[in-house]
Order: C-alpha cells, then sequence, then structure tokens
C-alpha cells in the first residue's frame, strides 16, 4: 500500500491536496507572538514541505514495513538501525509524509478537521528549530513512534479498544506539536518548576491553526490534555503531570487504587475523568516520546542520554543517568501492551547494561 502510494509522482494526486487545502488556515491565522513562529517562516516551510513531499513519501514508504506491519519482533534493533541511517542522510523523512502514510494505512479522512489539524501540526513542526535533543528529529522520532504504537495496539488491543480513526488523528497531531518551539532546558525558572510551561507553550502556538482548520473546542482541548502530559521533569516528582497521567492510567486500566486519583484530574487533566480513552492515547504519546531513549538500543540510549544533557550544558552523561531516568521516572516499564511488545525487550537489557557498566566503573559516556 504505501509503496504504491510513494510511486505516484505527479503532484496533482489527490494525496498532494492538503498543501492547497490548508493553504487559508497558513495565510490568514494570527498566530501567538513569537519569533520562532511567524507566517512567514510558515508559509516557507510549507512551500519547502511541497516540493521535498514525493522525496520523503519515499523515504517513509521503505519503512513501512516496519511502521504498519504485523510483526513487532526486533523492533528496536531495526528502528535504530533506521534512525542512524536517516541521521547519516541528514534527517528523516518531514513529518507531512508521515502522517499522510499513516492516514493512508488507518484509513483516514482526509478532509475531516482532525486530519487537516494533523497534518497543519505537522508542517509547524517542521519549521527548522536544531536543537540537539528537542528539535525537529526529536519530532519526527516521536511521530515514528506513535504511528508504530497506534497499529501494533489496534493489531492486538490486548482486550481494550481500538483507537479510532478520529483520535488517531489528534493523537498524531499531538506528537507532532508536543514540544513545538522547545529552547532548552526544563521547566524551572530560577528554581521554581511550573510543571507543564514548556508543553503548554508549545500548544499555545499551535492552538490558532488547530482552530484555523476548524476542529471543534473539544478536540483541541484534548491535544492540550495530550501534549502536557508529556511533561516528564526529572526532580518534579509527583508534581510532573506525566507522572500522574500514569498514576490515573494504572487506577483505569490495572486497578490500582493505592492513591485517590481523583484529585489527580483536576485542570487539565479533569479531561482524563470518565475518558479512559484519552487515558490510553496520552501513556501511548509518553512512551513514543521516551521509547528512542528507553527501548531501542543501548548505543541508542547513550546517544540520546547524551544530546538530553548537552542541550542543558551537562557534559556528564553516564551509565547511573541512564539508569535514574529508567528506574526513576519509568519504574522500569512501559504500560500499554504495544510498548510493553515494542520497547520492553530491549528496555531490560538497556538496563543490564548500564548495570555492568556502573560494576565496571565507567562513570561517563
Amino acid at each position: 500500500m504505501a509503496q504504491d502510494l510513494a510511486a505516484r509522482p505527479d503532484n496533482q494526486h489527490s494525496y498532494y491536496s492538503f498543501f492547497r487545502t490548508l493553504k487559508p488556515a497558513i495565510d490568514q491565522t494570527v498566530p501567538e507572538p513569537s519569533e520562532f513562529l511567524t507566517p512567514e517562516a510558515l508559509s516557507a516551510r510549507a512551500a519547502a514541505l511541497e516540493q521535498s513531499f514525493e522525496s520523503d513519501m519515499r523515504r517513509v514508504a521503505e519503512v513501512s514495513e516496519l511502521l504498519f506491519g504485523v510483526d513487532t519482533a526486533a523492533y528496536g534493533a531495526r528502528c535504530a538501525a533506521v534512525f542512524s541511517r536517516w541521521e547519516a542522510e541528514g534527517g528523516g523523512p518531514a513529518l507531512t509524509a508521515m502522517v499522510m502514510q499513516a492516514t493512508q494505512y488507518f484509513e483516514l479522512d482526509i478532509e475531516s478537521a482532525p486530519v487537516q489539524a494533523a497534518f497543519i501540526a505537522a508542517m509547524l513542526a517542521e519549521i527548522p528549530n536544531d536543537l540537539q535533543y528537542h528539535g525537529n528529529e526529536h519530532y519526527r522520532k516521536v511521530l515514528f513512534h506513535t504511528i508504530r504504537l497506534v497499529a501494533a495496539h489496534n493489531q492486538a488491543p490486548d482486550g481494550q479498544s481500538a483507537i479510532e480513526k478520529d483520535d488517531i488523528a489528534l493523537l498524531l497531531a499531538a506528537a507532532c506539536i508536543h514540544d513545538l518551539g522547545h529552547e532548552g532546558g526544563d521547566n524551572a525558572r530560577e528554581g521554581v518548576y511550573t510543571p507543564g510551561m514548556m508543553e503548554q507553550r508549545a500548544f499555545d502556538l499551535a492552538r490558532p491553526y488547530l482552530l484555523g482548520v476548524g476542529l471543534d473546542a473539544e478536540s483541541v482541548g484534548q491535544i492540550e490534555t495530550l501534549v502536557f502530559c508529556t511533561d516528564i521533569t526529572f526532580f518534579a516528582g509527583d508534581n510532573s503531570p506525566c507522572v500522574r497521567m500514569k498514576k490515573i492510567y494504572k487506577h483505569v486500566f490495572y486497578g490500582d487504587n493505592d492513591e485517590d486519583v481523583s484529585i489527580m484530574m483536576m485542570g487539565k487533566l479533569r479531561r482524563y475523568e470518565d475518558n479512559p480513552k484519552l487515558v490510553l492515547m496520552a501513556m501511548l504519546l509518553h512512551e513514543a516520546d521516551v521509547g528512542t531513549s528507553a527501548g531501542l538500543s543501548y548505543e541508542r540510549t547513550k546517544t540520546e542520554t547524551i544530546s538530553f544533557l548537552a542541550e542543558r550544558n551537562i557534559m556528564k552523561a553516564g551509565p547511573k543517568t541512564v539508569l535514574a531516568f529508567l528506574r526513576d521516572q519509568l519504574g522500569e516499564t512501559m504500560f500499554t501492551a504495544a510498548g510493553k511488545r515494542l520497547f520492553g525487550p530491549v528496555m531490560a537489557q538497556v538496563i543490564e547494561q548500564a548495570e555492568e557498566d556502573i560494576a565496571a566503573g565507567r562513570e561517563t559516556f
């Protein structure tokens, strides 16, 4: 399917239509004041994406079996190899092509507002951001894992409901913009932690465009909550939206009643109340966000850890940092059945290899 789609080079085909359809929203939407996101920057990027679209489609099609196939064995090693190849080529295929391949595979309605929101989110997230970790390559990796997780979940939902088509589109949009315009650092300023500060800023940048393509307020709010809960600030503890989301997930899907999660469902997290579907979507996005660092290979984990800390001017990434992340932040596990299948086996290996490095006296990578 994906190979056939990418083999048609004529830009009059219907799968190019979203560039024309979204042009009014790109030209007419007034963005939040920002040096990063300006109408001129978005218009120029949209034009460049249309020019590279056919090439990007072919590059995604080359890995369609990894992205959509039923066989999830050795996903970590295979995906790590793909990401390494893309890096050697100067970067991965654009988010717009990934969204289009997902639209075709999941048989989404390209004319629907949720799908158009996913496409404009993909365009926004292709505005250049050269941060060492939280830049465009990170957005591409997260979207790739999001698509793979949704496909794996829907192929074997493990007693849960499949993700429905409009919800898939909302999840794609959230994956694209979850770190939009990231400025580096974390959500603390002068020692004061503000939950979801940069995640909220990312959403606020995208909001006018989501509304501009006709997405309804409830769906826009769901994207806000999904993005907000990707805040996994190390030192935040239970104040982290991501940590709270995980506790809500365990209550909803594991029957964990150790804590009263009702007091956690406040503010933006109130949207999780009586909405297990949104809780599942949030967990899938979180696992996509951390998957490259946690569950592809030890070499990839080291590379991602070095980049993450270097972005903060910390040059002491080592195996202890890896263990702190995997144990203290992630609890040594993924939570969804799809996440366990894709990332779980390698995650256990990464922990073992980090422990071996510590035992051998290694301090830094």
